[in-house]
C-alpha cells in the first residue's frame, strides 16, 4: 500500500521451495506447479490482490561494466547498446537491458570517461514469467531485475558502498556510488555449504541442522571444536572473498568504498556481524534493514529480521515509488 512517499507493508510471508531451478525448468507443467506454489501462498498469507511485480533473479541476468570515452551523454543509449554485443552473448533482439551511468575521472585523471552498468534479461525468460502469472491468475503488473534492488535505499544517502546479499544458494554484491548501482556481480558464497558441511559431520537430517544453525549462528564452545573449525573457515572464505572484490573495484573504477552493508539471512546469524568486523575491520560496516525505509507495524516489529526480504521490498520500493 502506498502512503504518500512511503509504502505501508500490510501482509507478507515467506513459502519454501527445494530445487526452485528445477521447478522453474522449461516445462509447461512445470511453470503450473509453480503457479500453484504462489496461489497456494497467497491463500495461506490472505494476500488478496491480483497485482503483481516480480523480482528476476541474478541466475537468469546477464550483467556487465565497462568504460565509455568521455562523449556527449546524448550519444550515450546509442554506444552502450552497441557496447551490449560485446558483453552480452544474446543478440539485442533477444534481450532487454536496463543500465546506470555516470563520470568518473581517468587513470590519469586528466579526463573523464563513462562509467556504465548494464543488466540483460534474455525475453524467453521473461515470457515464461508473464506466463507464470497468467497461470495463477495474477496480473503481471511489472518485473525488476535482482541487480537494481538495492538503490531505492540509498536515494538519501550519496557516497561509496558495498553491498552483499547473501542467499541460501547464491550471493549478490554490489557497488553503489552516488545512488546508483556501477557494478554487481553473483558470488559463490551460499549459506547451504556451511548447512551441508554441518550435515556431514553430525549425519542429521536438513531440518535438524538448520534449527542448530538458527539457534546457534557461528557460536560454538571451545570443546565443540569441529563446529568451530567449520565456522572460522566459512566466516574467512567470507572475508577474503569480499576484500578481493572490493579492492578489485576499487582499483579498476578508482574509488574508495566508504561503507559495507550486509543484508539476507546469513548476516543475521548470531556471531556473524562481530566476526566481520574484526576480518574487515577497515571498513565501516552494518546490516541493510528494510523495516526502516516502509510502514507497517507487523513488518517494523522484524527489525534486522526483515533483512531476509531485502529484495521484495527493493521491488516495491522501485516499482511504486518510481
Amino acid at each position: 500500500m502506498k502512503t504518500k512517499n512511503r509504502l505501508e507493508i500490510t501482509n507478507f510471508g515467506i513459502v519454501p521451495i527445494i530445487n526452485f531451478k528445477e521447478i522453474t525448468d522449461f516445462s509447461y507443467i512445470l511453470e503450473e506447479n509453480l503457479a500453484l506454489i504462489i496461489n497456494d501462498f497467497l491463500k495461506e498469507t490472505k494476500i488478496k490482490t491480483r497485482n503483481v511485480f516480480f523480482n528476476i533473479s541474478a541466475p537468469y541476468i546477464f550483467p556487465a561494466s565497462f568504460l565509455v570515452p568521455n562523449i556527449p551523454e546524448r550519444s550515450l543509449p546509442q554506444v552502450i547498446s552497441f557496447e551490449s554485443q560485446k558483453h552480452i552473448p544474446l543478440s539485442p533482439e533477444e534481450i532487454e537491458i536496463e543500465y546506470r551511468y555516470l563520470q568518473v575521472e581517468s587513470e590519469n585523471q586528466q579526463a573523464k570517461q563513462w562509467l556504465v552498468f548494464l543488466a540483460a534479461i534474455p525475453k524467453v525468460y521473461l515470457e515464461r514469467i508473464k506466463n507464470i502469472a497468467s497461470l495463477a491468475k495474477l496480473n503481471f503488473s511489472g518485473y525488476s531485475l535482482e541487480y537494481f534492488n538495492p538503490e531505492p535505499y540509498f536515494q538519501q544517502k550519496p557516497g561509496n558502498f558495498a553491498i552483499i546479499d547473501f542467499g541460501h544458494s547464491y550471493s549478490t554484491f554490489y557497488i553503489l556510488r552516488e545512488s546508483q548501482i556501477i557494478y554487481a556481480n553473483k558470488l559463490k558464497l551460499r549459506g547451504y555449504d556451511f548447512l551441508s558441511s554441518i550435515m556431514n559431520i553430525t549425519q542429521y537430517p536438513e531440518d535438524k541442522v538448520l534449527d542448530l544453525i538458527l539457534n546457534r549462528g557461528f557460536l560454538f564452545n571451545p570443546e565443540e571444536k569441529d563446529f568451530k573449525i567449520l565456522a572460522d573457515n566459512f566466516l574467512k572464505n567470507i572475508a577474503s572473498t569480499i576484500q578481493q572484490e572490493i579492492e578489485k573495484i576499487e582499483n579498476t573504477f578508482l574509488i574508495i568504498i566508504e561503507k559495507v552493508y550486509w543484508t539476507g539471512g546469513l548476516c543475521l546469524l548470531s556471531g556473524f556481524k562481530e566476526e566481520m568486523l574484526k576480518r574487515l575491520s577497515k571498513y565501516q560496516q552494518d546490516i541493510l534493514i528494510p523495516a526502516d525505509f516502509v510502514d507497517g507495524e507487523k513488518f517494523q516489529l522484524l527489525k534486522e529480521k526483515s533483512a531476509i526480504f531485502s529484495q521484495a521490498v527493493g521491488v516495491l520500493l522501485r516499482k511504486l515509488l518510481g
